[in-house]
């Protein structure tokens, strides 16, 4: 098993100023991205990008292509939100590939080192903080009715959650990728602490570029050091999976200030790592 670490992006958050306010929306123009052409953002957000798709399909962990390919993550703060966006060639709806259905994972933020992958299907830990993108029904639909109420939907953000494991598992790992729920009622194992702005489309951008984006009030991590979180995300496959460091930054940042952080003006953000099998 080949393991590679590497890091992409730096982390310089402005705060206030021009670049306060991000639309949510699933156009990541405000960010200063276009998806297959500008990658890097033009607003000092952390990043994290791998748009590489192997001759074979491999995206690492797993393989199938541009379908299962997670390309970028972004997070960035002003004074009273936390913003992030990803993108990815998966669609907001189930996807059936090989006879297998499979679903979006849910936006994972793990306080580093809260979880650590197993060969079992019972994860060590658990995850602070997590935004449900489905309205979860019994085959994970996104926008499906299900026994579960809307508010409980698309954009929740939960604390203290449970996880639901990868479908497969690649490299003798189980990754996590969504809410772990039970029940006739699909309830969720974690805490839901309200609903945030949020979309998953390819309005903007065509079905080879997904994004998920949303903002989260900060005072709903309940006074956590988010800055140190890692953000996840994968499909229930995890054919392949995104992971961000998002910090650090500050809570409460003065307005129209530029914050550079870490040791020294700059800091390596967009910690991955990738584990394929050989």
């Amino acid at each position: 098993m080949t393991k590679v670490l590497g890091c992409a992006g730096l982390v310089l958050l402005f705060a206030g100023g021009a670049f306060a306010d991000i639309v949510v929306n699933g156009s990541l123009s405000d960010w200063g991205v276009t998806p297959g052409s500008q990658w890097h953002n033009s607003i000092g957000a952390s990043e994290w990008i791998e748009t590489a798709v192997g001759s074979d399909g491999y995206v690492g962990p797993g393989y199938g292509g541009q379908l299962f390919n997670v390309e970028a993550m972004y997070a960035f703060a002003n004074s009273t939100n936390f913003y992030y966006a990803i993108v990815t060639g998966f669609p907001e709806t189930d996807t059936t590939y090989n006879g297998t259905k499979y679903s979006p994972g849910d936006v994972l933020f793990d306080l580093i080192p809260s979880y650590v992958p197993s060969g079992s299907t019972t994860p060590t830990g658990r995850m602070e903080f997590a935004v449900e993108t489905t309205t979860y029904d019994a085959n994970h639909t996104h926008g499906g009715k299900g026994n579960i109420t809307p508010s409980q939907g698309a954009g929740s953000f939960y604390s203290d959650v449970g996880l639901g494991l990868a479908v497969d598992l690649w490299d003798n790992v189980y990754y996590p990728v969504e809410i772990a729920r039970s029940g006739s009622n699909n309830t969720a194992d974690g805490t839901l602490v309200g609903q945030t702005l949020f979309t998953y489309n390819d309005t903007y951008y065509g079905s080879d570029h997904y994004v998920i984006e949303g903002s989260i009030p900060l005072s709903y991590f309940g006074g956590a050091d988010v800055q140190k979180a890692t953000l996840i995300w994968a499909m229930t496959c995890s054919n392949d999976i995104g992971s961000l460091q998002i910090g650090p930054f500050s809570n409460v940042p003065e307005p129209g200030t530029l914050l550079l952080l870490g040791s020294g003006s700059l800091v390596g953000a967009g910690c991955w790592l990738r584990r394929r099998m050989t």
